[in-house]
């Protein structure tokens, strides 16, 4: 998700402490992380989908009122600034057991997060970005510097243009050679993205699922996780599933920051499709540490769920996908 103007509005609403989510019984991977700068109001509240989530509502002929989207009893509250940003980040992870967290940002931003949880940060390098991409040949060579191990978040639909576009074509050819996994975003912008200013190219319909089948059909090694679950096409993103077993998908943001009913209801529909095996958690954490802990919670307080479904989609799932060692299982299952 990329929610950066989200709640520039919401500054003035007064801040309340967000609930705090149990920690759950085992290691945690999660697989949607960004070292972002912080481009939102100090403390700007965020209302998590357990509470009533509000959705904007307008005359076509008035303008948009944001400042109602943080008005919740209990909101999540964003960081003070960079360095509080990372530090909080860092340590709410720490303390919901999150033992790998797939994190994006400027290979700068990563790095200097990664120096802080060496053994926490796993890098990620975006691309399709609204400022401008890094070149192939700049993403192979921080691959071979330790500093790419996933390729997300891709953010060609901000762009308006379809996965299968031939500019991004190179990169995927790219992850394939090199067994780099993709994540790549399909869903929802922020609410109201029609009416953002610097969201004009986001289009809905570039959204589907369906549009992954020709780099998928190019790329038959490719690993592929789409950030969101395609929401809310889910039915399409289990005949996509149905199709290609290389396929995953994330369950990040969505969990947190959409109606627990609606995010329960998508994810109940995956599962009981017979898709338990490869629903990768993630926070989809920006500016609002807490969502981290509300993340898990939303896993957690699932009611349809086994705890072996629960443990799979907390770790055991993105274990596999990324094909973590024996040893590194057995360290992440340590007490710390």
């Amino acid at each position: 998700m990329h929610l950066a103007p989200l709640l520039v509005f919401a500054a003035l609403v007064s801040p309340v402490s967000a609930r705090d989510a149990t920690a759950p019984p085992g290691p945690v991977i999660d697989m949607h992380v960004h070292a972002y700068a912080l481009d939102v109001p100090p403390g700007a509240p965020a209302c998590p989908g357990d509470q009533p989530v509000p959705v904007p509502t307008v005359d076509p002929r008035e303008e948009l009122d944001f400042s109602q989207l943080g008005r919740c009893e209990r909101p999540l509250l964003a960081a003070r600034d960079d360095e509080d940003l990372r530090d909080a980040t860092l340590a709410e992870l720490r303390r919901h057991d999150v033992r790998l967290a797939m994190t994006e940002g400027s290979p700068e931003r990563v790095a200097e997060w990664k120096a802080k949880a060496p053994d926490l940060i796993l890098p990620g390098v975006g691309f399709a970005k609204p400022k401008g991409d890094l070149s192939v040949e700049q993403m192979r060579e921080l691959h071979a510097a330790g500093r790419l191990a996933v390729f997300g978040e891709v953010y060609i639909q901000y762009r308006g243009h379809a996965p299968d576009d031939p500019r991004y074509a190179p990169y995927f050819a790219l992850a394939e050679e090199l067994d780099i996994p993709v994540g790549i975003h399909l869903g929802e912008g922020p609410p109201a993205t029609a009416r953002f200013p610097g969201y004009d190219d986001y289009r809905v319909a570039l959204g589907s699922p369906l549009l992954l089948e020709p780099v998928l059909r190019r790329h038959p090694k490719l690993r592929v996780y789409v950030m969101h679950y395609g929401s809310p096409l889910v039915d399409e993103m289990i005949a996509m599933m149905f199709a290609y077993p290389n396929l995953y998908v994330d369950v990040a943001c969505n969990n947190w920051a959409f109606p627990r009913p609606q995010f329960h209801a998508a994810l109940k529909r995956m599962v009981d499709a017979g898709f338990g095996k490869r629903i990768l958690f993630g926070s989809d954490q920006m500016y609002w540490p807490g969502a981290i802990g509300a993340a898990i919670g939303a896993i957690q307080d699932a009611p349809f769920l086994s705890a072996e479904q629960k443990r799979d989609i907390l770790y055991n799932n993105a274990a596999r996908f990324l094909r973590l060692t024996p040893a590194q299982i057995a360290e992440h299952h340590a007490p710390r």
